[in-house]
């Protein structure tokens, strides 16, 4: 590319980038002032909704291939290779003391950033990203389950559908987590 073409390629994305300013007041905007009062990661267990709090979640993936750990307990899967960084799965279902789900292909790893280490937790099925208003919040036991119970920090009801919210933090900082040898 000569000289003259980068030129003129720089102009023209500087028109672009002017005529798109002038023209930004007249396209419809997005109200952010009345947004929702929780926004969650909704995923499937056992047949129940949880929710995983949006800003615990850094992104949602395919179950990765693994590289078994040796000596480790049944529910840490292995570790995979996620973009150069080092990625522990744990399958959240045996990690709860439940079998795992049958249903692999609706399988999916919710990945949790801890300060750089990251954590990936096997989930029957993600069932998208939910927005819920503060007079949908909902008080009182939200499970009887008292193994889930430490990492319930919350719900919300829409149309008779009970959505509990799933602690990431409290259950990556749960001493369990952390004893995986055998």
């Amino acid at each position: 590319m000569s000289g003259t073409d980068a030129t003129n390629i720089v102009g023209i994305l500087a028109d672009i980038a002017e005529r798109s300013q002038k023209h930004r007041d007249s396209l419809p905007q997005h109200d952010v002032s009345g947004g929702a009062f929780y926004s969650g990661v909704g995923f499937l267990l056992n047949g129940v909704n949880y929710l995983a709090p949006l800003d615990e979640i850094s992104e949602i993936i395919p179950v990765p291939q693994t590289t078994k750990v040796p000596g480790a307990k049944g529910w840490l899967k292995g570790v995979a290779n996620l973009r150069g960084v080092l990625l522990a799965l744990v399958d959240l279902q045996e990690y709860l003391g439940r079998p795992s789900s049958r249903n692999i292909l609706k399988q999916r790893v919710l990945v949790l950033d801890q300060h750089g280490s990251y954590l990936g937790l096997i989930v029957d099925e993600v069932r998208g990203l939910h927005h819920f208003e503060e007079d949908e919040q909902v008080e009182g036991s939200l499970t009887a389950d008292a193994v889930i119970a430490p990492y319930i920090v919350g719900g919300f009801e829409r149309n008779g559908e009970l959505w509990r919210v799933f602690g990431m933090k409290e259950l990556s900082e749960s001493p369990e987590l952390h004893q995986v040898a055998v």
